[in-house]
C-alpha cells in the first residue's frame, strides 16, 4: 500500500487537555498519539463532529517530550472515528492545527 500523506508522522503519546470551542470550560483529558507538520492524531473519550474547533493544551515541560512548549493551540476536527476502539474505549480524531504544530517540535525530531 502506497503512502499518500504530505508530511511524515511522529509517534508522541503525550497527554493533553482538549477544550471544544463550543464550550471552552469543558476539559476533556486526551492523548496525542502522533503528530506531523500541520496536525495531531488525538485519542479522547468523547467524539466531536467534523469541522468543530478545539483548543489543545499539551501537559508537562519535560525536555524529552516532543510537544512540550507548544502551549495552547487551536485546531479543527478533520475527522473522528465513528465508534470507540474496542480495546481502549476511546475515539480517534484527526486535528488540523491552525498555524501548524510547532517548528520546535519538528526540529527535535530531526536526527
Amino acid at each position: 500500500m502506497s503512502e499518500k500523506r504530505k508530511w511524515p508522522r511522529f509517534v508522541c503519546l503525550e497527554h493533553c487537555n482538549m477544550h471544544p470551542r463550543a464550550d471552552s470550560t469543558l476539559t476533556r483529558p486526551s492523548r496525542v498519539l502522533n503528530f506531523c507538520f500541520n496536525g495531531l492524531l488525538l485519542e479522547t473519550d468523547r467524539p466531536l463532529g467534523q469541522g468543530q474547533f478545539v483548543k489543545i493544551d499539551v501537559h508537562g515541560n519535560d525536555l524529552d517530550k516532543m510537544l512540550t512548549g507548544v502551549g495552547k493551540r487551536v485546531g479543527r476536527v478533520r475527522w473522528c472515528s465513528s465508534r470507540a476502539d474496542k480495546f481502549s474505549g476511546c475515539f480517534e480524531m484527526g486535528i488540523e492545527m491552525l498555524g501548524g504544530v510547532s517548528e520546535d517540535a519538528l526540529n527535535r525530531r530531526k536526527p
